[in-house]
């Protein structure tokens, strides 16, 4: 036994009919509202290596290029995955302005 929708709503281009389980989904795709998959670029990262200073500060460095972070964690997840370029420019910038 399958379910079957309870409401028919117009999509907002009119042109198409959707079939929708609750009123609120129906509403959404007539006001033209529903959430899409929208392709974005793909985030420039680069690679870095995790450090702790004697203080215990954690922090990331790409060339000479240091990034402080919160915690072991974030150091760890940074490592691993590369930076974004952006994070690691604004980090700069920030640093520069201290």
């Amino acid at each position: 036994m399958t379910i079957q929708p309870n409401f028919t709503a117009l999509s907002a281009d009119r042109q198409s009919l959707v079939g929708c389980y609750n009123r609120s989904s129906a509403n959404a795709y007539a006001s033209g509202k529903v959430p899409s998959k929208v392709d974005t670029q793909p985030i420039s990262k680069v690679s870095c290596v995790a450090y702790v200073s004697p203080t215990g500060q954690y922090y990331v460095q790409h060339g000479n290029q240091r990034m402080d972070v919160a915690n072991a964690a974030t150091a760890r997840f940074y490592a691993k995955n590369g930076v974004g370029i952006n994070t690691m420019v604004t980090a700069s910038l920030i640093s520069l302005r201290a």
